[in-house]
């Protein structure tokens, strides 16, 4: 046999000149070479990410780069909703289904309601909760940080709920006050520091009355009484410091109607008030602002009311001074209203 390779030397350069020329071979064709093994994330997760799938049903975000997709169609905003005044409940606004102690679920006892022969509980406890009573009697606030909740109050006289001077921090909420028709109510609620949520105020002659610190916020005053003499009004101050009157349905259909919101100051100055995303309906007028024997009221604002138009004269009367009035509007056709 004829040796190929007579030596060492040769038979290497003839090996280096075969492999160069494999290497060559194997660049020109991807398919003679063979992948790196690569370990490939699942569908779900996304190679520049470390968060976790999507849950079951939920559309997954693409991390496909350079790809092109459509944005979703633009959402067009709820039309605003008007005549709320029929629809209460669908725009949000309170009335009795979500007012008073019925939407709590809870039931009413008497157990513990000591009256006095005039009809009338006293809490005399600081801090005392009146939590789930049937109050068949006017109610008496003689203590500090006072809580009556879940409960129903029914009194046909000048006071259904009063808070004493000098004590403060009453809470009332969730509860009725029902003044059984009766037109002498002077107010559902007086005087100064208490705070009303969620209450549900009807059949008396006077809405609440406020003097100083006073928050009512998510509450119904509705279907006042009338009679001859009544001069109603759903929310009244004679001279009030530091009141916010906050997301509440305001009515004044009674015969005797005066205003919705009354602001005047024949008892004292009134300063920094506060009426503010409200539906107001009926009265002569939806908020009347009045300087009477104190000077003109300051620091009022009216602000992003809702207003039914059936007032009897206009929606604002402010006379002897201004107001600062901001994004109120009708309730039927979502005019803008002004006091000015």
């Amino acid at each position: 046999m004829v040796e190929l390779f007579p030596n060492r030397r040769d038979r290497l350069r003839t090996l280096l000149s075969i492999a160069a020329v494999c290497t060559t071979l194997a660049a020109c064709n991807p398919i003679a070479a063979s992948a790196p093994e690569t370990t490939t994330p699942p569908v779900e997760w996304s190679t520049e990410s470390t968060a976790p799938p999507a849950p079951s049903g939920a559309t997954a975000q693409s991390t496909t780069t350079g790809a092109t997709r459509k944005p979703p169609p633009a959402t067009e905003p709820a039309p605003i909703k008007t005549n709320c005044i029929n629809t209460l409940r669908e725009c949000g606004f309170p009335h009795a289904g979500n007012t008073g102690w019925q939407p709590t679920g809870v039931k009413l006892t008497t157990a513990g309601v000591d009256l006095t022969p005039d009809a009338e509980l006293q809490i005399t406890e600081r801090g005392a909760v009146i939590d789930g009573k049937d109050i068949r009697g006017c109610v008496s606030i003689k203590a500090d940080d006072v809580r009556i909740k879940r409960s129903r109050v029914r009194c046909d006289s000048y006071f259904p709920i009063r808070i004493y001077e000098g004590f403060r921090n009453a809470v009332i909420e969730d509860t009725e006050i029902d003044g059984m028709n009766s037109g002498t109510t002077n107010a559902a609620v007086g005087f100064d520091n208490y705070t009303l949520r969620r209450v549900n105020i009807h059949s008396l002659g006077e809405g609440p009355h406020m003097g100083g610190n006073v928050l009512i916020e998510d509450s119904y005053v509705h279907d006042l009484a009338s009679c001859e003499i009544c001069h109603n009004d759903a929310i009244q101050s004679s001279g009030a410091l530091h009141v916010v009157l906050r997301h509440n349905t305001f009515v004044n259909d009674a015969t005797g109607k005066n205003a919705v919101v009354r602001i005047a100051t024949e008892q004292g100055e009134s300063r920094d008030f506060l009426v503010e995303n409200n539906l107001l309906a009926g009265g002569n007028f939806a908020v009347q602002v009045r300087g009477q024997g104190h000077g003109f009221p300051v620091g009022v604002r009216v602000i992003g009311n809702r207003i039914v138009p059936t007032w009897r004269f206009a929606p604002f009367d402010t006379t002897g001074g201004r107001i600062e009035t901001a994004g109120n509007f009708r309730d039927d056709n979502l005019e803008p209203l002004t006091a000015d």
